[in-house]
């Protein structure tokens, strides 16, 4: 009698079985929305950003320190007005690109950005990449923008796209 009783203790009922699946399955949508590629992405897009923002910016200020203005227009000398980075060059006495001298280069942004570019307004200097609405790359931006206050970097969206400006000076 007592062997029947200790077996019949041993198997799992069903509402055990449910309750274990369903747990498994609230665990499992959890990981999902945390864990997810959309956000890895984003992240991974975040970081990507901002490291190569602080090279241009290291690379500007440099610029900057040997030449005492930002950089300007390849071979014109006019200021950067919404122009391609790898379209600068600083005035040195000898002056060299930014697509290459002085152990620089022009880091190109990640897929579904734009090309950086460059504008001096005024005492303005800033740089600019645009990601389209509601993608991944703009929820990668609107994560990195907490990182900055307003004097140092804004995030506007319009109809289609984000726009991502990173002020160097203001």
């Amino acid at each position: 009698m007592l062997n029947k009783l200790t077996m019949r203790h041993r198997a799992f009922t069903l509402v055990e079985i449910a309750l274990t699946i369903f747990l498994v399955g609230v665990l499992g949508a959890i990981g999902y929305y945390y864990f997810n590629l959309t956000t890895l992405n984003a992240l991974r897009y975040k970081s990507t950003i901002e490291s190569q923002i602080n090279l241009i910016e290291s690379m500007t200020f440099q610029c900057k320190s040997l030449s005492e203005q930002f950089p300007k227009e390849l071979n014109s000398g006019t200021q950067a007005s919404n122009t391609l980075l790898s379209d600068l060059e600083c005035n040195t006495s000898t002056p060299y690109s930014f697509n290459g001298g002085r152990n620089g280069f022009v880091p190109l942004p990640p897929s579904g950005f734009s090309s950086y570019r460059a504008t001096e307004s005024g005492t303005a200097f800033y740089i600019v990449t645009t990601a389209d609405n509601n993608s991944t790359q703009d929820k990668a931006l609107k994560k990195l923008i907490v990182n900055y206050t307003s004097q140092q970097a804004t995030l506007d969206h319009n109809a289609t796209s984000a726009l991502f400006k990173f002020y160097l000076s203001r």
